[in-house]
């Protein structure tokens, strides 16, 4: 019933219409038309108000009507002749009226009748769902204003001709073009168009809008499964699938999700509508994350707002590296040594980590490895006292392990320094360790081709070598970090006669690396140390892409300085480091 009072009243006007084109627009045969069609949409608007029939159309067309009524019974020679011969004119003025006027007086615009039976609530009273509303509706509102103006236009000589085609012209427009914009526009507004916060007042409305609220620009590449197990005042079990830039939800168990999020429903609700941090809520381990829990780091941005997108802090990407590392003919690498100054040992170290990795591809390509953790042995300080320059050369004062490092230093193809950053530099035990290689130079000063001065080698005969560092950091980037690292070992190379840097990996925000929402990035230094190892070996030398990769801590400095800022406040004062963070093996 409400459908036919909707919509009476343009098969009313329609009626009119032919019936004035068949009297030949004269007045006093359309006129008893106009009365009972005019009588007819009076008992309509009557029902509609009886029936609480709520539409713009149904009120805008009927007031268009009436008031061409009014004017055929007033002005009969003038107005209501002009609309006589016009009545489609005023079809279209009334849809015109019908879009141009509500939300002039802040009232929904009239797509809103149509468009919200496909939305949830909360989207429904959100900004960005009102501005996409009044896009569709200001575009229709100019296909009126179209129709209207090719409804007057003269196509043709006969008049029933010129009727016909100015009748279907602008209905065919609107078919071929009005429809399928309406179709498409919203899906391509909901990606442009910004918004504010939704608060989501429950799980059940949160779920069935997050599929509508998809970042498609940031869910490109994505294709996973997210189960959710939620308990508390709305124990749910749903999951997310996406794929393929979309997003659906289905309540119960998936088959075989690749995370697994299992949390109180109201802790849910509220991380969702931003009220409480959910990295936060993670680090204090208030809800527990199964499988793949890289998903975490993106999952929020997956649902941000367009111009959340825009405006996010994106991770800082390490710049070209220029520096020209030594190469080698393939395959001279054959014996490696490693002197790691490090004092974690494998389950907590990330520079051990990245070493370990390096040394497992070289041994793939057929080296032979000698690893030293230089804190088990027995090294004293330099005192400076030159003797191993003067009365003893290339021996020192110290009958210490130094001694047999020293030699399986000169003696090694590659010597690979492992230490995590102190201090803007090596550790103590490492810089001791440097400082008592003193005795492979000679005194004696030598100027090289870019003009540089070093002391020669006391040991030429033993022939060239690389060397390799390996260095982590609490820093997200190299910048300003590791400056003193590597001026230190630049030094090393540029004064040394026959030993030359032929790569460095320096990992950055490297303590986060063992916490699982970031397995894919620990999963990535992995295979690039694995595949620098291997290539040193076979080829000769290290690609600079895969120094770059280490570098990359894959977060921005605000996400990464909010997320250790939480971590360290879970502890202070409260628990040991070492025993409250998850272990590399």
């Amino acid at each position: 019933m409400k459908n036919i009072i909707k919509y009476f009243p343009f098969v009313a006007i329609i009626v009119l219409n032919v019936l004035a084109e068949g009297s030949g627009f004269r007045m006093r045969n359309v006129l008893p038309f106009v009365l009972i069609i005019n009588a007819l949409l009076s008992v309509n608007f009557i029902l509609a108000l009886v029936f609480k029939v709520k539409n713009y159309f149904l009120y805008g067309l009927t007031g268009v009507a009436f008031a061409g009524a009014l004017a055929v019974l007033i002005l009969p020679n003038s107005l209501g002749q002009l609309y006589i011969e016009n009545v489609i004119v005023g079809l279209y003025l009334g849809l015109f009226i019908v879009a141009v006027f509500p939300p002039l007086f802040k009232l929904k615009p009239f797509t809103f009748e149509f468009s919200e039976k496909n939305y949830t609530e909360s989207i429904i009273k959100g900004q960005q769902f009102l501005q996409i509303n009044l896009i569709l509706n200001y575009f229709w509102a100019f296909l009126f204003a179209l129709g209207m103006l090719l409804t007057v236009i003269p196509y043709h000589a006969d008049d029933a001709i010129n009727s016909i085609i100015a009748t279907l012209l602008p209905i065919i427009i609107q078919l071929a073009v009005g429809i399928p914009v309406t179709a498409k526009l919203p899906n391509y507004l909901m990606q442009k168009v910004g918004s504010e916060q939704i608060i989501f007042k429950s799980i059940k409305d949160l779920f069935a809008s997050m599929p509508f609220g998809l970042n498609k620009e940031n869910a490109k590449g994505i294709n996973t499964v997210v189960q959710f197990f939620l308990t508390g005042e709305e124990p749910t079990i749903g999951y997310f699938i996406f794929k393929d830039q979309k997003c659906t939800y289905t309540e119960g168990e998936h088959a075989n999700p690749k995370t697994i999020i299992k949390c109180d429903s109201k802790l849910w609700l509220q991380i969702s509508n931003n009220e409480v941090s959910g990295d936060k809520a993670f680090i204090n381990k208030e809800y527990e994350v199964e499988g793949d829990a890289g998903i975490l780091l993106i999952f929020a941005s997956l649902f941000a707002p367009p111009q959340a997108s825009k405006k996010s802090k994106k991770a800082v990407k390490p710049k070209e590296i220029k520096f020209e590392y030594k190469t080698f003919a393939p395959k001279k690498v054959k014996n490696i040594v490693v002197f790691d100054g490090g004092f974690r040992n494998e389950k907590f170290s990330k520079t051990t980590f990245m070493v370990n990795n390096f040394i497992e591809g070289a041994k793939q390509a057929g080296a032979n490895i000698e690893y030293f953790k230089l804190k088990n042995y027995n090294i004293k300080d330099c005192t400076g006292c030159y003797t191993c320059w003067t009365k003893t050369p290339g021996e020192c004062i110290f009958k210490d392990d130094m001694t047999m490092l020293r030699k399986k230093y000169r003696e090694a193809d590659l010597v690979v320094f492992a230490s995590p950053l102190y201090i803007f530099n090596v550790t103590g035990i490492l810089k001791t360790f440097m400082d008592r290689l003193l005795p492979i130079m000679k005194p004696y000063m030598l100027m090289n081709e870019n003009g540089d001065i070093r002391h020669p080698d006391r040991y030429p005969e033993a022939g060239e070598q690389g060397f390799v560092v390996f260095s982590a950091s609490g820093f997200p980037e190299v910048k300003h970090n590791f400056d003193g690292l590597t001026g230190m070992f630049h030094c090393w190379n540029s004064h040394s006669e026959n030993m030359h840097l032929m790569g460095e990996f320096y990992l950055t925000a490297a303590e986060i690396i063992v916490q699982p929402v970031y397995e894919k990035r620990r999963n990535t230094v992995k295979d690039v140390c694995f595949k620098a190892g291997k290539q040193i070996v076979e080829e000769g030398k290290i690609d600079k892409d895969l120094m770059l990769a280490v570098q990359d801590s894959t977060v921005s400095k605000e996400t990464f300085q909010a997320q250790a800022d939480m971590f360290w406040e879970s502890l202070d004062g409260k628990k040991p480091f070492l025993t409250n963070i998850p272990k590399l093996k």
